[in-house]
């Protein structure tokens, strides 16, 4: 019985290698049923206000390959109808393929690119599915052309900007203020910014003064209306009292808000770090020194697997979540949101797992971002100042070094320090320098007395402008911890 079976696999074996057959070319029988091919829908409107939302989907059944086992490679090809498929869109979808998606907005490009189709009209196309067999032995397939009618739109601008002598940058178009874009809502901006008394109106670019989003003078109440000529009106929005203003537009709807504010700084005042490795337990992340927007925390960061996080604004609360803007998001991901419909999460991979991490959000409305990198400290810390044993000398400066400690991120030096200022120096240079390759840890303001015992605030030179130094108000003998990680520092006398 062996005999036949070992004849039988050789047999086999060399049918594979006369046709210099592989993997990727065989497939089972797929029998003789003809290849079928549908469309979900045959008359579609696209919409720019959905323009991540499934608009057509195209599927098929796999056809035969003739019962030769080989594999079968699809096209799918969408031309002006009428036109035989001789200048229309062909794809290679590959195999094991059977249903192709097209978005409103990659529906609407195509019609507009492919076949120059006009913003707002309609066009009929015929759609077919063709089947390629990897053996010329059995026939290739094409399906039964299928018509849907298809009526594009204009797509808005992705790009925003304010203009007018009531702006930061008057009428210049170089300086013209970008607005942020809202995730996730389709053709909508907002900004805060400072405006004086004037005028203003939006561009789409800093190239050119059209075309242009103006105020419609038609209207009742304050309303956006679209500009693309010199011979059209030219009506503006005007500002009668200097002052921080929110603007909030959408160029779908053609709405605008203006709003004067108050109050001046972030929507919330405390920013918590949520997620597996903290157990789902809120961790408070400290806000920046020089921007109140933005809030920081600094960790190694452990768990075993893919570790899911988000950030919270009130402490136990899943209300008003700073979410990715895509479910799964990797760190890398910086664009965020405020938006509760959907509870995506950023995901530290178990390969990213047990390793020191900075993290900044800022929540700035309408340009909120993550920020998440490996952190490297740095190596060499010195105490530099008059309040320090060697003054304002570099070259004297090993005198002062500090000592690595428990771990990678923290350093000690113990001595005496007398009346005066202080900083620290971490790059074994001679520069005065202040800036990334020359960094110092300063203050997070100028002359800020030291609290001994008592964990300060420390920050890297380069995130703001200044020489920001402590000052030593009791002589004495010190003990000054820095740990760079969580970015504290602690004079204990």
């Amino acid at each position: 019985m062996q005999k036949y079976i070992g004849y039988f696999l050789a047999v086999v074996a060399g049918i594979c290698f006369s046709t210099a057959c592989n993997n990727d070319e065989i497939e089972y029988n797929k029998g003789e049923e003809a290849l079928a091919f549908s469309v979900d829908n045959t008359n579609i409107t696209l919409d720019a206000h959905f323009p991540n939302q499934d608009a057509l989907t195209f599927q098929w059944t796999s056809g035969t390959n003739g019962g030769t086992n080989s594999a079968i490679s699809y096209m799918l090809q969408i031309d002006r109808q009428g036109n035989g498929f001789n200048n229309g869109v062909s794809l290679d979808l590959g195999r094991r393929v059977y249903s192709h998606k097209y978005t409103h907005s990659q529906l609407n490009n195509l019609l507009l690119d492919e076949f120059g189709v006009t913003p707002g009209s309609s066009i009929n196309l015929e759609t077919r599915i063709i089947a390629f067999v990897a053996n010329e032995n059995a026939s290739d397939q094409a399906s039964e052309a299928l018509t849907i009618t298809a009526r594009s739109y204009k797509p808005v601008s992705s790009t925003l900007y304010l203009i007018g002598d009531a702006t930061p940058g008057g009428w210049s178009l170089d300086n013209a203020t970008q607005l942020n874009p809202v995730s996730n809502s389709p053709g909508s901006f907002v900004i805060s910014v400072d405006l004086r008394p004037g005028n203003f109106k939006f561009v789409t670019t800093r190239n050119d003064f059209l075309p242009s989003y103006n105020r419609d003078a038609t209207a009742a109440e304050p309303k956006l209306i679209y500009r693309d000529g010199d011979n059209q009106p030219d009506e503006q929005f005007g500002i009668e009292k200097a002052g921080r203003y929110r603007i909030a537009v959408n160029l779908l709807d053609l709405t605008i808000n203006i709003e004067e504010q108050t109050v001046v700084g972030p929507k919330y005042s405390k920013m918590y770090l949520v997620g597996d490795f903290t157990g789902w337990g809120f961790w408070e992340m400290r806000q920046d020194a020089f921007n109140p927007f933005i809030f920081r925390y600094g960790a190694v960061l452990n768990g075993g697997g893919d570790r899911d996080f988000k950030f919270g604004t009130a402490s136990g609360s899943w209300d008003n979540m700073l979410h990715p803007t895509i479910p799964n998001a990797p760190i890398t991901h910086t664009n965020a949101m405020f938006d509760d419909s959907g509870d995506y999460k950023w995901v530290l991979s178990t390969a990213q797992n047990n390793k020191p991490y900075k993290i900044a959000i800022d929540i700035t409305e309408g340009a909120e971002r993550m920020y998440m990198t490996e952190y490297t400290p740095y190596t060499t810390l010195y105490v530099i100042g008059d309040a320090s044993p060697i003054g304002w000398s570099l070259n004297d400066r090993e005198q002062t070094r500090m000592t690595k400690g428990a771990d990678d991120f923290t350093y000690t030096w113990t001595g005496t320090l007398k009346t005066g200022e202080i900083k620290f120096k971490c790059a074994d240079d001679s520069s005065w320098d202040n800036d990334e390759n020359h960094p110092w840890y300063m203050a997070p303001e100028e002359n800020l007395p030291v609290v001994p015992n008592t964990d300060m605030v420390l920050t890297p030179s380069f995130r703001a402008a200044g020489d920001r130094k402590w000052i030593v108000q009791e002589a004495g003998t010190y003990t000054i911890t820095i740990n760079q990680l969580t970015e504290t520092i602690k004079f204990a006398k």
